[in-house]
């Protein structure tokens, strides 16, 4: 069952220990570059997410045997690498696409390695719902990134956040209590390590190039954030039991902070653009969420007197 002061509790931990690593570096250096930025946060992601999901208390077995197993052990490390690499900017901006639109596409196959999704090749609708998720992934990646380099706007990470937190909720509800769970560290993390920057006064002084008027997010938030939310509802839609729109709309809710580019908006005052921003973004997530619930209460409720969730076939190993 959730366990409410236990998820408080590993949000506290994850928001607190990545946004304090990150402030204190930040502040012990004399000058901080956004490739020197990129890389305390990404260092400062991991150290977050460690220590949610520690606290958390999901335990993880190597080789990882579930599709959860293997976001948080393979997926998620194999991004933080590739956002270091391309965010120290030793490698041309087009190979450092390359290597995020090729973790883009090997996400799903590790999620759903020994599944009979990759063994059985007749389930159209399955591999229908793989490739529209993972062409969302690319243009929700790239469109968000496109927009944090031109403008700025810390309001980008707190709309991810928003979006995994409400695709825990949503795969939760579903019956996947782990999976679920696992948004909670994740989402705290990526809040920590986004306002830890705009916290420190050496860096707002001294580091004249990452200024931006919304504030600078560094591309490994993106990233993490991006991959992380689409990890989360691709568990959910094959090993859980929501569909494929429900987690194609959480996907990308995100891109609706495009708004702020819009020529009539963007003049604004920033708190302004990112406020429409976040409202726009959390429309949709709470029209998803209301579905959810009532899906909830009329399927799983009747259950909980009795187990959460009847475990079908091999989907029962992936909801432990």
């Amino acid at each position: 069952m959730p366990e409410p002061l236990l998820y408080a509790k590993a949000m506290g931990v994850a928001a607190i220990t990545s946004s304090v690593f990150v402030f204190v570096i930040i502040a012990l250096r004399k000058s901080v570059s956004t490739a020197g930025l990129n890389a305390v946060c990404v260092f400062g992601l991991r150290l977050g997410l460690v220590t949610g999901y520690a606290w958390l208390g999901i335990s993880r077995s190597w080789p990882p045997t579930s599709g959860l197993d293997r976001l948080l052990m393979i997926v998620v490390p194999m991004t933080l690498c590739v956002e270091l690499i391309a965010g120290a900017r030793l490698l041309p901006t087009a190979v450092s696409w390359l290597l995020r639109f090729g973790v883009a596409i090997t996400v799903p196959p590790i999620l759903l390695q020994n599944s009979v999704y990759l063994s059985s090749t007749d389930d159209w609708t399955s591999w229908q719902a793989i490739t529209v998720l993972v062409i969302a992934l690319a243009m929700v990646w790239g469109t968000l990134s496109y927009i944090t380099h031109r403008s700025g706007g810390i309001s980008i990470a707190f709309a991810i956040c928003l979006a995994i937190q409400c695709a825990g909720a949503t795969v939760m509800m579903a019956g996947y209590i782990n999976g679920g769970a696992a948004a909670i560290p994740l989402a705290a993390t990526l809040f920590g390590v986004s306002v830890a920057p705009c916290l420190s006064p050496r860096y707002m002084r001294r580091d004249h190039e990452v200024r931006l008027p919304n504030g600078f997010l560094a591309s490994a938030i993106i990233g993490i954030g991006v991959v992380g939310l689409f990890g989360l509802l691709f568990v959910g839609r094959f090993f859980g039991e929501i569909s494929t729109m429900p987690a194609l709309t959480i996907l990308i809710a995100p891109l609706l902070c495009c708004v702020s580019e819009a020529p009539k908006i963007r003049d604004r005052k920033p708190w302004i653009v990112a406020s429409l921003s976040l409202i726009l973004v959390a429309i949709p997530l709470m029209v998803v969420l209301i579905a959810a619930n009532r899906e909830f209460d009329r399927e799983m409720l009747p259950l909980l007197g009795h187990e959460f969730v009847k475990p079908e076939g091999n989907q029962s190993n992936e909801r432990s």
